[in-house]
């Protein structure tokens, strides 16, 4: 990267906790240098109990935008002037915007996951959807494909006590996009094969699966027809995407929905396109 340090350089972040592992510096001070962009990338990391502090950097005349990550895309939501409908359905913001001296919250993750699912020619219009887990991220991505006319949606969660509101947020979104969208214990075996069986695609947006050999779906409920994504890509085959694999089901890691999340909050930063091949290749092949 080159030493950008004038009157007129911006600052781009990552916040989040922890941050240290991330990629998006590489490939964002990349396409920063690649397309002639006086700006620089740095990752901040920053806690949920020391949230406040992020206002030092946002409301800063250098700030040119940021990424969130986990655990601050929804307690960030209070600092901001505004948000995208995206943001708005799904009460989580991964990106900040300075526009017209307003800070504007977005999440790409949605359109992310939708951007890389080309990688394996998947598209999202008439599918149905089962989710597992209903985080920030899973969240993005239920409201954006029920913005882009997936068929059915159904949440797969533990009935604990933030079922209520899961439920209520899926309400909503039924209501603001017209798309079916329900909630099912994923404890419930029966109702989860059933809902497996009577569904296109399967997203993994839980962590289960990132440091062990734990799968919350058992490989009998595979089927080669079943489109099987994990939102983890850190071990890049998780034991699901093994056994999806050997099913024969199409599969994708979260690699690329990092990689194309980023993409879309760079455009937003620059009003410029990412050259996603360089950095795809550079970074992530």
């Amino acid at each position: 990267m080159q030493e950008k340090n004038t009157l007129n350089t911006k600052k781009a972040y990552l916040f989040g906790s922890p941050v240290s592992h991330s990629i998006s510096p590489k490939m964002h001070n990349y396409s920063f240098d690649k397309l002639g962009v006086d700006a620089t990338y740095s990752a901040v990391d920053i806690a949920l109990d020391n949230i406040d502090s992020v206002t030092s950097y946002i409301r800063s005349d250098d700030f040119l935008g940021a990424n969130l990550t986990m655990p601050l895309k929804t307690g960030i939501i209070k600092y901001l002037d505004e948000l995208d409908i995206t943001s708005r359905l799904s009460g989580a913001v991964n990106t900040i915007v300075r526009k017209n001296d307003k800070l504007w919250g977005y999440t790409t993750d949605g359109a992310g996951f939708i951007d890389s699912l080309k990688e394996i020619d998947v598209e999202i219009p008439k599918k149905k959807i089962l989710i597992l887990g209903a985080g920030g991220a899973a969240k993005s991505i239920i409201t954006k494909c029920a913005i882009d006319k997936a068929k059915k949606i159904t949440i797969a969660k533990r009935f604990n006590k933030t079922i209520n509101d899961v439920k209520a947020f899926a309400e909503n979104v039924s209501s603001e996009t017209n798309c079916v969208v329900e909630v099912i214990d994923i404890e419930d075996r029966s109702a989860l094969k059933n809902a497996i069986n009577n569904h296109d695609i399967l997203i993994n947006a839980t962590p289960v699966g990132m440091t062990s050999n734990n799968t919350l779906i058992d490989k009998s409920m595979l089927r080669p027809s079943l489109i099987v994504c994990d939102l983890i890509y850190e071990p890049e085959m998780t034991m699901l995407l093994k056994d999806a694999k050997e099913c024969g089901c199409k599969y994708i890691n979260g690699k690329y929905m990092l990689l194309y999340q980023g993409a879309r909050s760079f455009k937003l930063w620059t009003n410029k396109d990412m050259p996603v091949e360089e950095v795809k290749q550079k970074y992530f092949d």
